[in-house]
């Protein structure tokens, strides 16, 4: 229900094996060090495998985001084989309310089936999940099944308002339902890895995130506050038309998944070319900072949020240099001075 891509048929004209193989070559050129084949189901393209073997040859890195319902071991053991190096499986929930999300009495068995055959071939798996007000109450018990399945990562996405994601701006966190379930899944994080269990968990797709939890930090273990900063600062921030981009079925190319502005398409110009040109959009990305108004002009987390999501701030305000709407951070928040302890080597 709320795929970015908003697609339920396999697109016509399609890139293919041999222009997908030309991509991989143009994105090693550039310096990329991986590649993440999303969709739709990444592992339902005839020649997945192919390409996955291809780009290892080219010293590329390939990373799938699956639904993972069509992950049987022998797909599982394929994917191995072709040196896919990590898969993401998208789970919202437990059993009732992911089934209701993916339209499927099925959808929640067999994705975590899929996980098991996943890792029992050997490829590190971790878990997709998307945080609506339907689901937040299901964090902990998702962090424990994943924790008692023998799982190590978690990545708890934010909804961006794109594809199928436009559809639930409704059911989108409020910001004290956001900053309860940063709470939560900080508090739940900190209470398995003290009992000697390794599950790596990641919020994805909004940057106050990052200065909560420096903030939570600072708070709770001020001698770990600088560390934490300057981890979130080393980060960057939102990437997106800069470390990030999206390149569709077709070779069209985005700045990112949620960024429908087109910037060229691979079949009438290399991708360096496209990424390297005078496109206003993308020199509007890469010069965001100065162009902000409201809190974010003014804000001290600047350097480790960007401003968060473009894609949200469009979809609401139709403007580029507004706040990210899901932003939870409050004007005090905002404002305080950076702890000190940061001013210093």
């Amino acid at each position: 229900m709320h795929c970015y891509s908003g697609g339920n048929t396999a697109s016509v004209g399609e890139l293919s094996t041999d222009e997908a193989k030309k991509m991989l070559d143009e994105l090693a050129d550039c310096g990329s060090p991986f590649m993440i084949l999303s969709g739709g189901e990444p592992f339902l393209r005839a020649d997945v495998f192919e390409l996955g073997r291809y780009a290892r040859e080219i010293g590329l890195m390939i990373i799938a985001s699956s639904n993972g319902t069509v992950v049987t071991p022998q797909i599982a053991s394929n994917a191995a084989d072709a040196g896919i190096g990590y898969v993401g499986v998208s789970l919202d929930g437990l059993a009732e309310t992911n089934n209701y999300f993916r339209g499927s009495r099925d959808a929640y068995n067999n994705a975590l089936q899929g996980m098991r055959n996943l890792r029992d071939a050997g490829i590190k798996t971790g878990l997709r999940f998307t945080i609506t007000r339907n689901n937040c109450h299901e964090l902990p018990q998702i962090m424990e099944l994943l924790v008692k399945e023998g799982f190590h990562r978690l990545c708890v996405y934010h909804l961006e308002y794109a594809g199928r994601g436009i559809e639930l701006m409704n059911n989108d966190l409020s910001p004290d339902e956001r900053r309860r379930a940063v709470d939560d899944l900080f508090r739940k994080t900190v209470e398995i890895n003290s009992c000697n269990h390794d599950l790596e968990v990641l919020t994805v797709g909004n940057y106050a995130d990052a200065a909560y939890i420096y903030m939570k930090v600072l708070k709770e273990d001020p001698q770990k506050a600088k560390s934490v900063y300057e981890h979130f600062l080393r980060n960057g921030g939102e990437g997106c038309g800069e470390k990030l981009a999206y390149i569709d079925e077709l070779g069209n190319v985005y700045a990112s998944q949620h960024l429908k502005a087109k910037l060229g398409n691979i079949r009438e110009r290399s991708f360096k070319e496209i990424w390297n040109s005078d496109n206003e959009f993308l020199w509007k990305l890469r010069n965001r900072e100065s162009l902000f108004r409201g809190k974010c002009a003014e804000c001290r987390f600047l350097e480790i949020c960007r401003g968060g999501s473009r894609a949200r701030a469009l979809a609401v305000y139709d403007d580029f240099c507004t706040p990210d709407p899901s932003c939870y951070l409050t004007e005090e928040e905002i404002h305080k001075p950076v702890h000190e302890e940061l001013r210093h080597d």
